[in-house]
C-alpha cells in the first residue's frame, strides 16, 4: 500500500472474500492505513520529517531525510512478515524455493485485484460517512435511498478508476520493472530473501506511482508526508 492515508478507522473486511481478493495482502493494507494514520496525527514527527525534507532541498544533503526512509522500509518489513511470508509460500508455486515471472505476474494480479475490491470498500464507505456528517452539521440526515444512490454513483466511478489503473499494472512490464528492484543478484529469479526485504518497496516504486492512483488530500504537508510513507497503492 506500497500507497497512502486512510481514516484510522479503515473499514474491516467481514463475510466472505471475493474469490481473486488475497487475506494476507488485506492484512497489509489494513495495518498500512493504520501505520499512515498513526503518522499524521505524530506532529512532532512530523515537524521532523519536515525539516529533514527542508534541509534536503535547501543544502543537498538527504542524510536525515533518507534515515526516515530506511527506518520506514525496515518498519515495513518487520511489520509485515507474517503475511510477506505467507505470500511467498502460496506463490512460490512450483516449490523451488524461487519466484519467477510467471509466478510474480500471478501474484501481481492478485495484488492489483485485492488492491481494487480494499480501495473501492474504503473510498466509498468513507465518503459516505463525510457526506453523511457534512449533512448532519447543516440540521439534515441522509435518508436510506439518498445513501443507496450515493453508494451506486460513488462505486461506478471507483471502479471506472481503479480496473483502469489495475490494468495499465497487470502486465509483464511491470513484473520486469519488479525484477529489477528485487533481483539483487540478477540471477532471472527471486530468492526467497530478496522477496522478504525488497517486495514491499517494489510495489511501491513499480506499482503504484500513478498520478491516477491517487486520491488528493488538502494539506501539501500532509500530502508531502503521506507520499514519503505511501505503503502500496500511493493513494494519498
Amino acid at each position: 500500500m506500497g500507497c497512502g492515508a486512510t481514516k484510522s478507522n479503515t473499514p474491516k473486511v467481514e463475510g466472505k472474500i471475493p474469490t481473486g481478493v488475497d487475506s494476507q495482502i488485506l492484512q497489509i493494507f489494513d495495518y498500512e492505513a493504520k501505520r499512515t494514520e498513526e503518522i499524521k496525527g505524530d506532529k512532532e514527527f512530523i515537524k521532523k520529517v519536515l525539516a529533514a525534507q527542508k534541509k534536503a532541498y535547501a543544502s543537498g544533503d538527504k542524510s536525515d531525510l533518507e534515515k526516515f526512509k530506511n527506518d520506514e522500509k525496515e518498519r515495513k518489513i518487520i511489520s509485515n512478515a507474517i503475511a510477506l511470508e505467507t505470500l511467498w509460500k502460496k506463490f512460490d508455486i512450483d516449490g523451488n524455493e524461487k519466484i519467477d515471472h510467471e509466478e510474480l505476474l500471478e501474484l501481481l494480479k492478485v495484488y492489483l485485484q485485492t488492491a481494487v475490491y480494499w480501495l473501492k470498500k474504503t473510498i466509498v464507505e468513507q465518503a459516505v460517512n463525510r457526506l453523511r456528517a457534512e449533512l448532519a452539521e447543516s440540521g439534515s440526515n441522509m435518508t436510506d435511498s439518498q445513501r443507496d444512490h450515493v453508494i451506486t454513483v460513488l462505486n461506478k466511478h471507483a471502479t471506472n478508476v481503479l480496473q483502469e489503473w489495475s490494468g495499465s499494472k497487470g502486465s509483464p512490464e511491470t513484473v520486469g520493472k519488479m525484477f529489477q528492484t528485487m533481483d539483487e543478484n540478477n540471477d532471472g529469479v527471486i530468492e526467497k530473501k530478496e522477496f522478504l526485504k525488497h517486495f514491499m518497496d517494489s510495489l511501491e516504486n513499480d506499482v503504484c506511482c500513478s498520478s491516477k492512483s491517487r486520491v488528493s488530500i488538502k494539506s501539501k504537508k500532509r500530502r508531502r508526508i503521506c507520499e514519503l510513507f505511501s505503503f502500496t497503492l500511493g493513494y494519498c
